[in-house]
C-alpha cells in the first residue's frame, strides 16, 4: 500500500483587479501596456500585492495622476494596506 502524504491546504484573500481599477479605466489600460513583471493570461490567479502594482506605476510616466491617486487610496483601505493581494485575473 502506497504511503499517503498530507497536504496542507493554504488560504488566501485578495482584491479584483476589476474593482480596485473600477471607473479608472485610462490608468487600467496604461498599467497593462507598461509591460508589468507580473505573470497573467492562462493563469486562474495572479496575485500580487498592492504595493508591488503601485511601485511599478511609480515608476511609468503615467499620464493620469489623479487616476493613479485613486488607485492609491483604495489600495490604503484595504484590510492589510498595500500588503493586500490584489487578483490580476479578472
Amino acid at each position: 500500500m502506497a504511503k499517503t502524504t498530507k497536504v496542507t491546504i493554504e488560504r488566501c484573500s485578495f482584491a479584483l483587479c476589476s474593482e480596485m481599477f473600477n471607473e479608472l479605466d485610462d490608468l487600467c489600460n496604461e498599467f497593462c501596456d507598461s509591460e508589468p513583471p507580473f505573470s497573467w493570461g492562462d493563469n486562474n490567479r495572479s496575485l500580487v500585492t498592492g504595493e508591488a502594482i503601485l511601485n511599478h506605476l511609480d515608476n511609468c510616466n503615467i499620464k493620469n495622476e489623479s487616476q493613479l491617486d485613486a488607485l492609491r487610496k483604495r489600495i490604503v483601505k484595504l484590510p492589510q494596506g498595500n500588503q493586500t493581494y490584489i487578483d490580476l485575473e479578472n
